[in-house]
Formats: structure tokens, C-alpha cells, sequence
């Protein structure tokens, strides 16, 4: 089947676009046959045929492709090394668990499948991470310059069949149905090449690295976190398909030219905003899923930060339907559309594959032309026009009155001829020092009482612009004077209350508020305790059992809304919390006000820190605020003294949403490599490492699923406490756990706010006098702990 797509872009000098060949899902269906190929002009230096009796290294014809790339010698850029591989089915099995099944290290090696029909010239094997590698699988590593692939495929079967065209004898089998990270290539170098390639896997199915690469008439499939992009990289008529229906790409630095993108329940490029190097993609005459009930398309997975500095462009892409494409940020919240703006004509004559590719994205040019079009763009002055603009600066905070900040924007290709740069905006809340210029310095004038966020955008000879945010704020006054000095009342209804007054005229409070506790009333051993987040004061605390025989003490910085904050005066309770002040046995962390620092001693009643935690914000955390671990990292309660039957509650929100929770499958075990699992103690005492808990791990044996099961945990070291172990997938975004021991009896239960999956474990304990628990997470991907709820009674004596 062929597809006519109209001539959107001749106008803007583009290439004429004709016939282009719709791909075919190569798994199902007609077989991708070019009729301009005839294998028999293809030329070659070594040969490939896995129907040779015996290798013949004089005759330079190879069984295997490793024995003819072991033979075959780089090649340079004016005559590539190429190797010839005629059709069959040609398995690479990897060696150690950790090595590729083919390295291609030698520079300016082409493999060129001896076929019109790529599916017939098969590169493959079935290994990914934990199913028979310690690593992702890859089958080709390319590491190399001047690298080319054509007229083949390249087929990780780890978690998808495979049909053979004409000879179901050869058809590959997957090794599992549970889909793990399986690479088919992963590529870095400069100068690649991919054209009538099919690249088949399902998760990571390609991570591409190069300075540049070019893809023409390429079949790409993938789940989740596949194609990369490197610094630049062009796909002319390719065909990029999501074999489950949805998913998320990782691409970035990616021009697609009339490829079609397909997914039936939903599709998004991005797993994230961009950060350093890594820039959006741009998307020309594409074909996109249409939005649908089943699922819609967006540019980032999750929630996408507001004010995007730079974009995902788009220039006449249509969805499936024929309509207009209708491209969202996000996946979470009403739809907005900032992550993508239109190029104009102008604009678009630089994204042509001759002025993208002639140089990389940094350096002069070398005049490469994968797509041999410069006799077309040349004349035409088309091969140095700005197609990407690096800004610096223009994320931060300014104030009225203050120094300002400095915006610098750096055009690529390094090599135009005007790369000026104009500086505009449209607000009256910022100055800015000049109009044009490599940089700009922009200085507040927000005589309002209200911090606002401004644009400035950096524009280009050729109009390409890019766009930064500053938050202006007004010209701040004196911190506000006390009218009446702080003193912390007596405990009343389980809480203790800091009162104040200040002079803050027509401004809101925002004062700065920590509250600490210390041994004596003249601050002997103080710790802090609590916080003051968002710009509310903290002004009351509620008291928990471990503030018992404590003296209780508040910092505050005076502050409003339109001052710094001043310098801090304290106050203290003259008497120690006594138990009849605390109104709860719950301790239950408020993490709006938590304290995240690390504090590695445990104290009678406290939370001990270790790791690297972050406070952060929400509209799914428990009260809009939670707890999330960046490395591997405990939040521990301490209890002394003797402690019967008692709960845990745990609200959870993973990064991962469909189920699996960590990054990459690991184990239960606390030694090995692959020691990825996280933890929920109860009855469990901190100093010695000695209680029970839930552990929680991802498994080989479900790509939606963990694996869930009661352990012991003695000296640090877990053994499970039977033999009882529950796969589900209820470790999703927003789960709540409830851990009971009662008697000698533990039980676990959970439930999420996505489907009706459920955790249900029960377990005979060894009673203990601890009372203390806690959360373990081991780092990789994310999760947001929003409660910690301990409730525990005394033993009876």
C-alpha cells in the first residue's frame, strides 16, 4: 500500500514529497519488498551466507557475521568496508551476561542485507536484562564512525516472535511473555546510516547515542524507553510503531520528515522535561494517533512542569483521521498546550536534512550528506540556517530593584552568517538592556504588590525563537516589626501554639517558623523538628509521645509577603512535655513540615534520616506533600520500651505506573547485584535491625506486577518468614498499606486508586517488645511516600 501526501512543504523550498511507502507492521501482514532494490547490482567486500558448508576466508565468504566482521578491516569514508548478508536468519548469541552479542567497533563498516526485502535478512537473538542477561541484551553495539545498516532487521526476541517470510521453519520464538529492557541497537558514533531497517523489540528497543544519524524508510517498535536520539539526527519516511497499543518514547534531538507514529490507546514522546543537553523533537508532515476514549497523545508521561523554555515544533502534522493533530503536554490534569509551537515558513527552510547533517550540532562542517540532497539546497543558501537556539539563564527569580539576570542564547549551526540574536517582550514588569546581542540582562520593574512570571524570547535572523520565563518580583520592603513578642502557650488539646503579633500592614504573614525540642529549657541537645513550608507560618505544632519530657522551642523570622525575612527570636515552654499533653498515639510525620536532612541517631520517639530525601508537592500526596528518595534511604522510627500489638499505615505514589515499581526487575536478597527491593517495617527496632516487614520487588515473572512477601529481619539481614509469596500489581499511583500484628499474627493489606488490584499476606510471628517502624527504598526509580502512620499500645505488663 502507498499513501500520496501532499506537497505541504515545496513551497518553503522542501523536498517534493511523491509516493512515500506506508511501513507494515512486519509482524503482521505484507512483507516490505522495495522494487527499486535488485540484489544482484549489490556490491560487496565480505560475504555473509548461513547456507556455506564452511567458512572460506581467502574467498572472504563467511557461515556467521561475527567471523566476517572479525575478518573484515575498517574502511574509510570515500570506500566503506562493506559487508554482504544474504538472506537468513542469522542468530547472535551473546557471550558473557554482560557482553553484547556483536561489538562493531571499526570504523566505516556497512552490513547490507543482499535483498529487497529487508525481513529476510534477519540479525537476532532472544536475550534481555534478567532473561538469560545480567544486562539490557544488546544485539548490536555500535560504537564507531561511518557506521551503516541497510536492507535488514534487527530483532531482540526476547519478549516477541518473529515470522520468517516463506519458511515457517525459521520463524523465532520469544523467550518470555514477560516484557523486560531487550535492546535491539545501541548506537554511538557519528555518520550512521539506517535505511530500509526494521529495528523489533519491545522495551528499550533502541538506544541511539550518535554526534549524527540519518534513518530513511525505517520500522521502528517499541513499548517504553526506546530510541534515544544523541545530539541530532534525521527520519525521513519512517514508521514508528507502539506494538501494545501505548507507551512512552525517550526521543530527543530527533527530526522526523513525514513518518507516522502509531499507537491505538495513547502515546507520549517524552518521559520527562528536558534538561542539558537534551533538546525536543521536531515534527514535519507526520501522522499521528488520533485521540481517542481508549487513550490520548501527549508530549510528556506524568505531569509536565509549566513553562517550558524550549519546544517540541510542528509544522502541518495530521492524526490518523486526516484532522489536524491534537498533541496535549500531559498525561495528568486538564489538557494544556505549551510543550509545542507551530514553525512558520520561515523557519522551516532550515530542517532540511542538508543543513542539519553537513556538520555536527557544534562543530564546522565536514559536509556530510546520508540523504544526498546538497545539490539541491546548496544553491539555494539553504545549508547554514539557524534550526536550534541554547538558552542559559532565565529560570530564576528576579526582584525590583535588585541586580537582575543575565539570558544568553547560542544559535546552531555555529557556521551561520548572521547568528544574531534579537531580544523582545511583551510585559512592562522587566527592562531589559538591550534588543539584541548573544545575551540580555533583565532587570525588575514590578511596581505591583504581586510576583508574576514574564516571558523573553530570543529570536533569530531566520525567525526561529525559543522562549525564557522570569519570575519578577516586586521591590521588597523591611521584614515586619513584632508588635508583640513570641511566647509558645501551654499544651492544650495535643498541640502547642506560638503566638505572635506583627506589624504587617495591607501584606500577608509568611514568617519563618522551626520548632525544635532540647533537653533543658537553655536549649541543651535541641533538634529540629518541624518546618515551615509553602508560606504559611508554622505557628502550631501538634505533640507526639516523643516530645514527652522535652522542652519545646520555636525560631521565627519575621516575614511578609513582600520582605526577606529577619533575624530570629526564639522562644521556650518553661516546662516539659508530660504525657497527659499528648493527645495521640499515632505518630504520623506531617511531611509538609518535615525536616529532611539526614540524622542518623535514634532517639526515643523520632524519625531517623538517612540517604538523600526531598520534600515535595502534589494534588495526589496525602495533605499535598510527601517524601521522596533519591538514593537508597531509610525513614525509621525509633521506640524504647515495651510495645504489644500495633499498625503501620503507608501511602505510596511510585514513579512507575503500571504496576512494577522499580526501575529494573532485582531481588529480595541484600547481597548480589541485583539486591533491588524495598521495604515496610513494623515491630521493628532500628538500633539493632532486628523486627518484621513487607518487602516488595520487581520480577521476572510479570512486566505489570511485584512480588510481595513477609520477612524477618535480623541483624539487617531479611529471611522470609514463609513460604508465601503474592504477584500483583497493586503497587501503583496512589497505594495505601496497612500492616497489623496482633499476637503472633502479621498481616498485610493494600489497595490502590487506579484498578482493582489488591494485596492480601498473613504470616505467625515471634512477638517482640519493639514498637518502632518504618520505610526502606533502595534508590533507581522514584517513589513518594505522603504518609507513615505508627500506631502501636503498650504491652501489658
Amino acid at each position: 500500500m502507498r499513501l500520496l501526501r501532499p506537497g505541504l512543504l515545496a513551497a518553503a523550498g522542501f523536498l517534493a514529497i511523491g509516493l512515500v511507502r506506508a511501513q507494515d507492521r512486519v509482524d503482521r501482514g505484507a512483507e516490505p519488498v522495495v522494487a527499486s532494490i535488485d540484489p544482484a547490482t549489490l556490491v560487496y567486500d565480505y560475504l555473509v551466507d548461513g547456507n556455506l558448508p564452511e567458512d572460506d576466508p581467502a574467498g572472504k565468504k563467511f557461515r556467521t557475521l561475527q567471523a566476517a566482521y572479525a575478518a573484515a578491516p575498517a574502511g574509510t569514508e570515500e570506500k566503506p568496508t562493506v559487508i554482504g548478508i544474504r538472506p537468513n536468519v542469522y542468530q547472535l548469541p551473546g557471550g558473557a551476561p554482560r557482553t553484547p552479542s556483536l561489538s562493531i567497533t571499526k570504523n566505516y563498516i556497512t552490513l547490507l542485507g543482499l535483498t529487497n526485502n529487508r525481513r529476510t535478512v534477519v540479525l537476532a537473538d532472544n536475550r534481555g536484562l534478567m532473561q538469560g542477561a545480567e544486562d539490557n541484551g544488546y544485539i548490536l553495539d555500535v560504537n564507531a564512525t561511518g557506521f551503516t545498516a541497510k536492507n535488514l532487521t534487527i530483532v531482540n526476541y526476547c519478549n516477541t516472535d518473529y515470522e520468517y517470510p516463506g519458511d515457517p521453519s525459521k520463524n523465532l520464538t520469544r523467550r518470555s511473555d514477560v516484557i523486560t529492557q531487550a535492546v535491539a541497537l545501541q548506537a554511538a558514533g557519528d555518520k550512521h546510516v539506517y535505511e530500509n531497517v526494521a529495528l523489533l523489540s519491545r522495551l528499550d528497543t533502541m538506544f541511539l547515542r550518535t554526534t549524527r544519524s540519518y534513518f530513511k524508510n525505517v520500522f521502528i517498535e517499541g513499548t517504553d524507553d526506546w530510541v534515544g536520539g544523541g545530539q541530532i539526527s534525521v527520519w525521513e519516511d519512517c514508521s514508528l510503531l507502539y506494538p501494545t497499543g501505548r507507551g512512552v518514547m525517550s526521543a530527543s534531538n530527533i527530526v522526523f520528515l513525514r513518518c507516522r507514529f502509531t499507537a491505538v490507546r495513547g502515546m507520549q514522546l517524552y518521559k520527562a522535561e528536558f534538561r542539558g543537553a537534551e533538546r525536543p523533537d521536531t515534527l514535519i508532515d507526520c501522522i499521528l494517533p488520533a485521540n481517542s476514549p481508549l487513550g490520548s497523545t501527549a508530549w510528556v508521561r506524568g505531569k509536565a512542569p509549566p513553562r517550558p523554555s524550549v519546544y517540541t515544533l510542528t509544522y502541518h502534522n495530521r492524526d490518523s483521521s486526516g484532522a489536524a493533530a491534537l498533541v496535549c503536554d500531559s498525561t495528568v490534569g486538564p489538557p494544556t498546550f505549551t510543550y509545542s509551537r507551530e514553525l512558520s515558513a520561515e523557519e522551516l527552510v532550515a530542517f532540511n536534512p542538508w543543513n542539519l547533517l553537513r556538520a555536527p550540532p557544534n562543530g564546522p562542517p565536514d559536509d556530510w550528506d546520508p540523504a544526498g540532497v546538497r545539490d539541491r539546497y546548496e544553491p539555494a543558501g539553504q545549508g547554514s540556517l539557524v534550526h536550534r537556539m541554547i538558552l542559559t539563564g532565565g529560570t530564576g527569580s528576579i526582584r525590583t530593584g535588585g541586580p537582575g539576570e543575565t539570558i544568553a542564547a547560542a544559535v546552531q549551526p555555529t557556521r551561520v552568517s548572521d547568528a544574531g540574536v534579537r531580544w523582545s517582550t511583551k510585559s512592562d514588569l522587566v527592562s531589559l538592556s538591550r534588543t539584541s546581542g548573544p545575551d540580555v540582562l533583565v532587570t525588575g520593574r514590578n511596581t505591583t504588590s504581586q510576583a508574576e512570571w514574564v516571558e523573553v524570547q530570543a529570536t533569530a535572523a531566520n525567525g526561529f525563537h525559543v522562549t525564557a520565563h522570569v519570575h519578577v518580583e516586586p521591590k521588597y520592603t523591611d521584614p515586619p516589626a513584632f508588635v508583640a513578642e513570641p511566647f509558645i502557650d501551654s499544651p492544650a488539646k495535643g498541640v502547642v501554639h506560638l503566638s505572635y503579633r506583627l506589624d504587617l500592614g495591607p501584606h500577608h504573614d509568611e514568617s519563618l517558623i522551626s520548632w525544635l525540642v532540647a533537653d533543658d529549657p537553655g536549649g541543651g541537645h535541641s533538634r529540629l523538628i518541624a518546618v515551615s513550608r509553602g508560606n504559611e507560618p508554622l505557628q502550631t505544632l501538634p505533640l507526639t509521645l516523643g516530645d514527652v519530657g522535652k522542652y519545646i522551642r520555636a525560631a521565627i523570622q519575621p516575614k511578609h509577603d513582600l520582605s526577606e525575612a529577619g533575624p530570629a527570636v526564639s522562644a521556650t515552654l518553661t516546662k516539659p512535655i508530660v504525657a497527659s499533653d499528648v493527645a495521640s498515639s499515632v505518630i504520623s510525620p506531617n511531611f509538609r513540615n518535615f525536616v529532611p536532612e539526614p540524622n542518623p541517631t535514634f532517639v526515643d520517639g523520632r524519625w531517623t534520616v538517612t540517604g538523600t530525601w526531598t520534600v515535595v508537592t502534589g494534588d495526589d500526596l496525602a495533605n499535598g506533600y510527601g517524601l521522596r528518595p533519591s538514593t537508597p534511604a531509610y525513614l525509621l522510627l525509633q521506640r524504647d520500651g515495651d510495645w504489644g500489638d500495633m499498625e503501620v499505615n503507608v501511602t505510596m505514589t511510585p514513579e512507575k505506573t503500571e504496576g512494577t515499581g522499580f526501575s529494573v526487575p532485582g531481588s529480595p536478597s541484600e547481597v548480589g547485584p541485583r539486591n533491588l527491593h524495598a521495604d515496610v517495617y513494623i515491630k521493628y527496632d532500628p538500633r539493632t535491625r532486628n523486627g518484621y516487614a513487607v518487602r516488595i520487588w520487581r520480577t521476572t515473572q510479570s512486566a505489570a506486577k511485584c512480588m510481595f512477601q513477609l520477612y524477618r529481619i535480623q541483624s539487617g539481614v531479611g529471611s522470609p518468614l514463609n513460604d508465601r509469596q503474592v504477584l500483583t500489581g497493586v503497587f501503583k499511583p496512589t497505594t495505601r498499606m496497612t500492616l497489623k500484628a496482633v499476637g503472633s499474627t502479621l498481616t498485610v493489606t493494600a489497595s490502590n486508586d487506579v484498578d482493582g488490584e489488591t494485596l492480601s499476606l498473613e504470616g505467625k510471628i515471634t512477638p517482640n517488645s519493639f514498637g518502632g517502624a518504618g520505610v526502606y527504598w533502595p534508590g533507581g526509580s522514584a517513589n513518594v511516600y505522603s504518609k507513615v502512620a505508627v500506631s502501636s499500645l503498650p504491652a501489658a505488663r
